[in-house]
């Protein structure tokens, strides 16, 4: 085994004043593992000797007021100092005085605990001594003592560092000049020291202790180059001439010699044998190189109770507590990374640790016993008692080794019954001090870490006004928001929060922070960024109360009620929103105490696109039933649509815990993680949920996305397939389906297209029957009403190209209305909104109610501008209800249906002779099929980079999708014939470390070193542009919006005519700058063209100049001429409508 935190906290040596390993809390549990009892806390008596400021007293003082705690230092200034900070803190249980160690009297009174950190070893031996008789005096029958001291033969390498202080020293006239010939003399250890050195690492860890003392790190009241060592067998014996028993280590793994290795163990056991405690632990040191105790005594007469070393049986006597946070997996399939404040972490793949670690993380910095932990392990791995006790020894020993984790016998100092109020700790506020007002505490939590958290003035504010008792949309400083029914944005008091959570930085009972948390998500609807700080807080109250998981039926409706609910979920099927929405509605007002009774309402508004207003509901739903785990799943897939990613993730992990064995928990956990790019965990999610119920829509659906944004077309192929053959009927598997498709780099053209087909097959061609005639007047000179239907109608990069259109519309001559199917408006919404004479939303309406609507509105066109993109209206338009309908942007391609009439194309990506693979008709307008408004951040194109570079940079800002063997393999043709030529791949496929490391693994296979890459993610990519000298388009399926900002930062790229029509978009968009010579019909032509333009800096950089010009005056960019042509062909459709069956 091995023992981490053990040689760090060698290295580390001497813990300082503020530490938890000589903590009452902890002192108190430590010596019960080694069988001594020691006094109660809450009435405690505490003496520190050699407090220094008093600061490690602090923490127990407050977490324990009725305790009395006495600190004792030679230095005045430090006890003046500690005063002030005390009465700043508000502490009345503190007394620091400023006196003698050997003045320490009996009439002082005997304590139950007494502390001597960093102090023995500094004093003389006769005054040491003295030391350890005074505190053998002055402790109850069942005190304790805490030591700690250097020891031998670590310590030899402390004598090496001492002396050659003093001879570089040796003629240093005061104890300054010392000091500072000490600083030069420890860089013979820190970078002169040979690597042959046998004690090269001890001596370093020595020098790193001596310059901590030369910074003033240690006690003042020590001279650092004054320390006298000695063997712990030495120590021990002074200890019992001083009438102290030894109890043994106060980090209790380091005197069990497994812990150090099976061989230290085996040779310990055998050298010792017979040989009393104090003994075994002397080899022990001598195994290790031990430099450094902390060691802790009691009465001889109460010590005759000790184990000969700590009895691990008595953990189960404990509670555990670790603020250990895990951190988003970087590239992890499996396991997790967690780290704490202290910047301790650990790494594991064992899914009982990341339980545990979990598990006690919604409890932190409160506490969980021991027998709760066993419980969550039989629970979520189906053990019995005694192996659940076993995987939980076998981490909370881990942990301990990693220093991840603190325990106590008692409730913990944050741990509160009560209904006490949640505040933040007195030294939140008084840390940071005004210049030139008296000094302030250093912060600290309760379980005596340090906290070195420096908060903004704003974050100070926030915590006066929780101090205050203000609730969270009180304490909050955000802005108020101008958008009605907007609360202020809780971004940074979420900040704040979690500080406070990491940090252990407040007090309060745990009920008291999960009602602060739910009083305010009430209070916003929803909107307050806290369900996953919430969900954590729950999961607290649930596990101090040992409830585990709640009845996975409907919590106790009445039969009426269970038949209402069966209703309204046919109602769903049937699609029937609003008769589905009334009778949730009247449900939950029926039966308002029963967690099931808000189910049906919140999936009903998620099921019609109102995320937000379906948090209310799931919110009822949640306190009502804080273990159902169906409460996280429907909440996560709320948060998950509302892109709040983070959130969504902790109450998707909080259902996992609840029913570690639903594939639903695992699927809806995949959907979130998959939503914030964190595609390997993703996709261990969504695995997982398969292997529980291969079945399982949502994992088969978001198993194909997945492998999608990782980059493998044809895994989603696959995939998709998979989960289509499994639910043919479900629209998002099939879409999925079409869209892997298009960018596969291995089928045709027509295996495409019959996909396509298929779909309008399977889902459109049935309600055909449904069609009826138009009774739209058949007037060629009349103005024509023309409808969009978008779910894009919002910020979406898409704009882009739909927006000049709309400005530009004749608005005598066309009718224009608009179908919005969104979430939420934005600030484009409302823009957009004035470009139409009708608006109307249409989330939640059924495709049939949407269909009658528009047919009752007299549409002569109806535009759909999303293909099979997310929110598309698609079973609208299979209804027909316009006479005309054509499709536009969206997929880029056919929509497969034959109830749309036309495409919207141009002969680039529509070429003559394509038409059968197009399920509408293709409609080419001239020039190009696109038209381009700038955005306004953008900036300058700037200077060619290859004239300052003396290297050409190719680039791309396409996703991982785009980036198949093909476009790698002929790319890295272009490099290897371009040699000093760099290529950078900026997207957001590429934020995450190990899909950077997995593309640049693909390319160096082809033989181009790491270095000429530069792949990641900067957004907006104006500078990544502007450092490019030449784009690269993607092949089979190019890239989009990212093509046409590339040209208008002045940089040329190279496509690849592919097939129709998602493979002609670079084609089509090049076409309507008037630079078909950039276009290329083979691969060897592209990679030629490529090299060609890197090889004529002078015309590049001519071009680089002229580019965005020549945009401007093309028909790329003339919206007023492009507005024509595209009214000309709708006028065109209509006026063929009106001349058929005239």
């Amino acid at each position: 085994m091995s023992n981490p935190a053990y040689f760090h906290r060698q290295a580390i040596a001497e813990p300082g004043l503020l530490a938890p390993s000589h903590s009452p809390v902890h002192l108190r549990a430590t010596a019960h593992l080694y069988g001594v009892t020691a006094p109660a806390l809450e009435h405690a008596r505490v003496l520190s000797l050699g407090c220094g400021t008093g600061e490690g007293l602090f923490p127990f003082a407050l977490a324990y007021p009725e305790a009395q705690v006495i600190g004792i230092d030679a230095l005045e200034a430090a006890i003046g100092q500690g005063q002030q900070m005390a009465a700043s803190l508000g502490l009345t249980n503190v007394t620091l005085l400023a006196q003698s160690y050997d003045n320490l009297a009996p009439e002082q009174g005997q304590f139950d605990y007494i502390i001597a950190t960093g102090l023995y070893s500094y004093l003389p031996p006769e005054h040491a001594q003295a030391l350890l008789e005074r505190c053998g005096g002055l402790l109850t029958p069942n005190g304790v003592l805490y030591v700690d001291y250097h020891v031998y033969p670590g310590a030899k390498a402390q004598e090496i560092v001492r002396d050659a202080i003093l001879l570089h020293g040796h003629a240093a006239q005061s104890q300054e000049q010392l000091r500072s010939s000490a600083a030069a003399a420890l860089t013979l250890f820190t970078e002169g020291v040979s690597g042959a050195n046998p004690m090269a690492n001890q001596l370093a860890v020595v020098a790193a202790q001596v310059q901590r003392a030369l910074d003033g790190q240690v006690q003042a009241s020590v001279d650092p180059f004054a320390c006298n060592p000695c063997y712990f067998i030495e120590f021990a014996g002074r200890a019992a001439q001083a009438g102290l028993g030894y109890v043994g280590d106060a980090q209790a793994l380091a005197e069990i010699p497994l812990h150090m290795g099976q061989n230290v163990s085996l040779t310990n056991s055998l050298l010792t044998m017979g040989q009393p405690a104090t003994v075994k632990q002397q080899y022990l040191d001598f195994a290790t190189g031990r430099g450094f105790r902390q060691s802790l005594f009691t009465t001889q007469a109460n010590a005759e109770q000790t184990k000969p070393r700590p009895d691990l049986a008595r953990m189960k006597d404990l509670r555990w507590a670790s603020g250990a946070q895990r951190l988003a997996a970087n590239g992890q399939e499996q396991g997790a990374t967690y780290v704490n404040h202290l910047a301790r972490g650990l790494v594991t793949t064992e899914p009982h640790m990341v339980r545990l670690l979990d598990t006690l993380w919604h409890a932190w910095p409160g506490t969980l016993p021991y027998t709760t932990l066993v419980a969550v392990f039989m629970h979520a791995e189906g053990l019995d008692d005694s192996a659940a006790r076993k995987l939980l020894d076998k981490s909370l020993l881990t942990l301990m080794e990693h220093d991840l984790v603190h325990y106590c016998l008692d409730a913990g100092p944050y741990d509160r019954d009560d209904d006490a109020p949640t505040r933040p700790l007195p030294c939140v506020a008084v840390s940071a001090p005004a210049p030139g007002s008296d000094p302030a505490p250093r912060c600290f939590n309760l379980w005596h870490e340090p906290v070195n958290l420096v908060l903004s003035e704003n974050q100070r504010e926030m915590a006066r006004r929780l101090g205050e008792g203000l609730s969270l949309l009180q304490v909050n400083t955000a802005p108020a928001s101008t958008e009605v029914g907007i609360i202020q944005d809780t971004s940074t008091l979420l900040e704040f929060l979690g500080l406070l959570k990491r940090y252990g930085l407040c007090q309060g009972s745990a009920a008291s922070w999960a009602s602060m948390l739910g009083n305010a998500l009430s209070a916003s609807g929803g909107q307050a960024q806290f369900f996953g700080l919430y969900s954590g807080a729950l999961a607290r109250q649930c596990l101090n109360q040992r409830i585990l998981a709640a009845n996975a039926m409907r919590g106790g409706l009445p039969s009426s009620a269970e038949s209402m609910a069966m209703r309204i979920q046919d109602l769903l099927n049937e699609r029937q929103f609003d008769k589905a929405e009334a009778l949730a509605r009247q449900l939950a007002k029926t039966v308002p105490g029963a967690s099931a009774a808000w189910e049906p309402l919140a999936v009903t508004l998620c099921n019609t696109g109102r995320f937000q207003e379906a948090l209310a509901p799931a919110l009822q739903m949640l306190d009502l039933a804080p273990a159902r785990a169906q409460c996280y799943i429907i909440l996560a897939s709320c948060l998950t649509a509302l892109t709040r990613t983070s959130e969504a993730i902790g109450t998707a992990r909080r259902a996992v815990e609840l029913a570690p064995k639903d594939a639903n928990a695992h699927g809806v956990l995949g959907d979130a993680l998959c939503a914030e790019l964190r595609y390997k965990e993703a996709q261990a999610s969504c695995l997982t949920a398969l292997a529980l119920d291969p079945l399982q829509e949502k994992a088969r659906t978001n198993l194909s996305k997945i492998l999608m944004d990782r980059g493998d077309a044809e895994g989603a192929v696959a995939a998709a397939r998979a989960a289509v053959s499994i639910a043919p009927k479900a629209l998002i598997p099939h879409n999925n389906l079409l869209f892997a498709l298009n960018y596969s780099p291995s089928a045709s053209a027509e295996e495409v297209f019959e996909a396509y087909r298929q779909y309008n097959r399977t889902h459109c061609e049935a309600l055909r029957a449904t069609w009826q005639a138009h009774t739209n007047k058949r007037d060629t000179r009349r103005r024509i009403r023309v409808a969009y239907v978008s779910p894009d109608f919002r910020q979406h990069s898409g704009n882009y190209f739909i927006e000049p259109l709309l400005a530009n519309h004749d608005r005598e001559a066309f009718e224009l209305c608009a179908y919005a199917e969104f979430v939420a408006k934005d600030a484009v919404t409302a823009r957009f909104e004035r470009y139409f004479d009708q608006w109307t939303p249409t989330a939640g309406m059924s495709d049939s109610a949407l269909a009658e609507r528009i047919r009752a509105d007299g549409i002569d066109i109806l535009i759909d501008v999303a293909g099979h993109t997310g929110g598309n209206r698609l079973g609208v338009f299979a209804r027909k209800p316009a006479p005309v309908s054509l499709t536009w942007l969206g997929f880029g391609y056919t929509t497969g249906l034959n109830a749309i009439d036309y495409i919207m194309s141009d002969e680039v990506m529509a070429p003559t002779g394509s038409e059968a693979l197009f399920s509408e008709k293709p409609w080419r307008l001239a020039d190009t099929n696109f038209i381009y408004r700038a955005g306004t951040t953008m900036g300058d194109c700037g200077e060619l980079p290859a004239l300052k570079n003396g290297y050409i940079t190719l680039g791309s800002l396409t996703r991982a999708i785009r980036m198949n063997d093909k476009v790698v393999r002929v790319w890295s043709d272009i490099l290897r014939r371009l040699p000093n030529a760099r290529l950078v791949v900026n997207s957001n496929s590429y934020r995450d470390g190990p899909m950077r490391e997995e593309l640049a693994g693909r390319f160096m296979a082809q033989g181009i070193e790491r270095e000429r890459l530069l792949i990641g993610w900067e957004s907006p990519p104006w500078n990544v542009l502007r450092n490019m000298d030449i784009g690269l388009d993607c092949f089979p399926h190019n890239s989009g919006v990212t093509l046409v900002e590339t040209l208008y930062m002045g940089v040329p790229y190279v496509t690849l005519a592919s097939r129709p029509s998602v493979g002609r978009i670079g084609s089509s968009v090049l076409n309507g700058i008037g630079r078909p010579e950039w276009i290329a019909q083979t691969e060897e032509e592209y990679i030629q063209k490529v090299v060609a333009l890197a090889s004529d800096l002078p015309t590049l950089a001519r071009t680089r100049a002229g580019l965005r010009a020549e945009m401007h005056a093309s028909p790329l960019m003339d919206e007023p001429a492009f507005a024509r042509k595209f009214e000309t062909a709708l006028r065109g459709m209509f006026n063929t409508w009106c001349e058929s069956q005239a």
